[in-house]
């Protein structure tokens, strides 16, 4: 098992990493490209560029839910006849969404004003 998810790590690392250097690269052509051609870089910055803070409250509510997902999915284990597969999938799904849900519903107002 260890030898199987090593590949895998080695065959996902190789290609981020090349598209990590390669995204890099271009950007910094595409700005020494303008730089030579007398034009500012700030094309690449948003105007109204909103917050990033509450980015980490969704984040942040995201993992709470997937960990209450699991918690719900070992109880559910636990007390019922389910198996490990059908207990804990769904309600990591179902609690992941759900605090994205809540998250929209008590920021949506705020990230709309800023």
């Amino acid at each position: 098992m260890e030898a199987v998810l090593a590949i895998i790590f080695i065959f996902g690392s190789i290609p981020a990493i090349i598209i990590a250097l390669s995204y890099f690269r271009n950007r910094c052509l595409e700005r020494t490209a303008l730089i030579a051609a007398n034009k500012e870089a700030d094309l690449f910055r948003e105007a109204d560029q909103k917050p990033k803070h509450y980015l980490t409250m969704k984040y942040g509510m995201l993992l709470v839910g997937l960990a209450l997902g699991v918690l719900m999915g070992a109880l559910i284990e636990a007390h019922t006849f389910l198996n490990e597969a059908t207990a804990y999938f769904p309600m990591v799904l179902a609690f992941g969404g759900l605090s994205l849900v809540l998250f929209y519903v008590l920021f949506k107002d705020k990230m709309n004003a800023a």
